[in-house]
């Protein structure tokens, strides 16, 4: 479904920009590559994902705070400052937005849960392995919870001999697995 953006024309602008050419001194894919070695197509996603972050601080005025790897790269393309400041911020955007730096946790961070809001609502749900569910954590934990539950049952059959309660562990091992391999791809990591 394609979605009408609140702000076509800097869409526009942003569409039309490209990261790999001048005033740019080295592709920002590239140096995606190098800094993180995730493969090139990850990295052309990485920077559409960079791409609607900025779209998302222009449009809305607002604070907002982008996930660990969409800041990296935000931090990259920054670091060429006559591409980011003087042609991207001035030329596409319309004014300078600064790279803050080093951001609190992103669980903890009330802008990065409005970036999530807003980005729902101009390009749909966004991937996790780019903007990682704030609640990520609570997944984790309920995982290694079904995990031991799935796990005492096991054993809990070998002592009483009961095939209803290895039957029952098995299952809850077997959806842990199942789980864990849908969602593998849970979050990009970002390289020190």
């Amino acid at each position: 479904m394609k979605r009408t953006k609140t702000d076509r024309r800097l869409w526009h602008r942003l569409e039309g920009y490209s990261f790999h050419e001048r005033p740019l001194t080295r592709s920002l894919v590239e140096r995606l590559e190098e800094e993180t070695g995730h493969s090139t197509d990850v990295c052309y996603i990485l920077v559409e994902e960079y791409r609607r972050y900025m779209y998302l601080v222009g449009s809305t005025g607002e604070t907002l705070s982008p996930s660990p790897i969409v800041n990296l790269v935000w931090r990259l393309h920054a670091e060429d400052e006559k591409a980011y400041f003087e042609d991207f911020c001035r030329r596409i955007i319309g004014r300078t937005i600064h790279y803050t730096g080093d951001l609190p946790p992103f669980q903890d961070d009330p802008a990065y849960l409005n970036t999530l809001e807003y980005y729902a609502q101009e390009f749909g749900r966004p991937q996790v392995q780019f903007w990682p569910d704030p609640d990520l954590a609570s997944v984790r934990n309920s995982s290694i919870l079904i995990w031991s539950i799935g796990g005492a049952a096991v054993l809990l059959s070998f002592v009483f001999g009961s095939l209803l309660f290895g039957a029952f562990g098995i299952v809850m091992i077997l959806a842990t697995v199942f789980l864990r391999w849908k969602f593998s791809s849970l979050p990009l990591r970002v390289n020190p």
